[in-house]
């Protein structure tokens, strides 16, 4: 009997132990954890071959909050620098004949990224005969135009080489980012200096002054662009952000005057109209319950909304195309989904441009039905 409950005893403290070394271990963080809290907005993705980049991204990584990804490729004994980087010079090359065919660009190991998390993308990549390393440019050519309204960083590392080129070949893989100011460059002779480098770019850049205002940031997503809308200061966004908070909207809008996009709502919010010569990127309130999206000037009362920053008046064109298209409004952190049309009952309310109500449509010109500027 006493051996039966000695053995029982020596069971019950086995399991005890291997239950407090198991909350141990579940208590326990990741050795290495590059992923962020669900405020980081921020991605570093870079490509090292001697490790100068590498190392380099190791000082960013203790200055700012941000996840991390390596490019690498999928032949890793290629030894780029034999021969005056000669295998290098020839990927190089094959990009520059042929930079919009995928086949032209050198296998990568793949990755797994969700680009809509992040309002920030920071390029770090080695320089190679004045252009950008060809398997950092494998990887934008697959994710650059998913970084279309973001704030794009570019760091380079080079031995002594200008980098003109790089940002070049990142302008062209990235044609919708929106760059920050100045790019880093950082040659052989300064490598040893690269943190105060590091920290005086991140101020030259407002690095934190970005990520601070991403919460003024909201996400338009057209066709099969998503841009980043940088948003104005006041009531009308206050109760458009509001209702964000809620979930996406979603509405139509179509072409006006072949210098915007406009649409209703569905809602109306509050609006402090002034005079206002629009530029291609705004969004303007009008009417108290649409959205106009200017790829052009044009002068009218509106409240403003925000601006499509980053792109040009081609770009912003080509990414909402022609005639009628389905627009959807968020937050990065939108907890539900409403979609939201308008009000699709017909009324009698028809103005003139100058305010002056009508008894019918005109027969030429501009007028305004049911808060909708329409031409004839």
């Amino acid at each position: 009997m006493k051996n039966l409950l000695s053995k029982l005893q020596l069971m019950l403290m086995a399991f005890v132990m291997m239950a407090c070394q198991s909350e141990d271990a579940n208590a326990m963080p990741p050795a290495d954890n590059n992923s962020s809290n669900g405020d980081n907005k921020t991605l570093i993705v870079y490509y090292s071959y001697t490790n100068n980049t590498e190392q380099i991204v190791n000082d960013l990584k203790t200055m700012i909050n941000a996840d991390v990804i390596e490019v690498e490729p999928v032949n890793k004994n290629l030894n780029y620098a034999a021969n005056n980087y000669a295998i290098g010079t020839e990927q190089l090359n094959k990009i520059k004949n042929n930079p919009n065919d995928a086949s032209s660009y050198p296998a990568i190991d793949p990755v797994s990224v969700d680009m809509s998390k992040y309002n920030t993308v920071i390029i770090a990549t080695p320089l190679w005969w004045s252009q950008m390393a060809s398997n950092m440019q494998t990887f934008l050519f697959k994710y650059g135009n998913e970084m279309a309204g973001k704030n794009i960083g570019l760091i380079v590392s080079s031995a002594s080489s200008g980098i003109s080129g790089v940002e070049a070949d990142a302008k062209r893989l990235v044609p919708n980012g929106k760059f920050m100011s100045k790019s880093l460059w950082i040659n052989s002779s300064r490598h040893s200096q690269r943190k105060s480098l590091l920290e005086q770019w991140l101020k030259d850049i407002k690095f934190n002054d970005n990520v601070n205002n991403a919460d003024n940031i909201m996400n338009l997503k057209v066709n099969n662009s998503t841009l980043k809308v940088k948003l104005a200061d006041n009531a009308a966004t206050k109760a458009l952000l509001e209702r964000l908070k809620e979930g996406a909207i979603t509405y139509n809008a179509h072409d006006y005057g072949g210098f915007e996009k406009v649409g209703a709502l569905g809602f109306s919010l509050p609006s402090n109209d002034t005079r206002i010569t629009t530029e291609p990127g705004d969004i303007m309130l009008y009417t108290s319950n649409q959205l106009c999206i200017f790829f052009d000037s044009n002068s009218w009362e509106y409240t403003p909304i925000g601006k499509i920053e980053g792109m040009t008046k081609q770009q912003l064109k080509d990414a909402f195309g022609t005639g009628e298209v389905s627009i959807t409004l968020s937050l990065d952190n939108s907890t539900g989904v409403a979609s939201i049309s308008a009000n699709q009952t017909k009324s009698n309310s028809i103005y003139a441009s100058n305010g002056q109500k009508l008894a019918e449509v005109p027969a030429r010109g501009m007028y305004i039905e049911d808060g909708v500027k329409k031409v004839k």
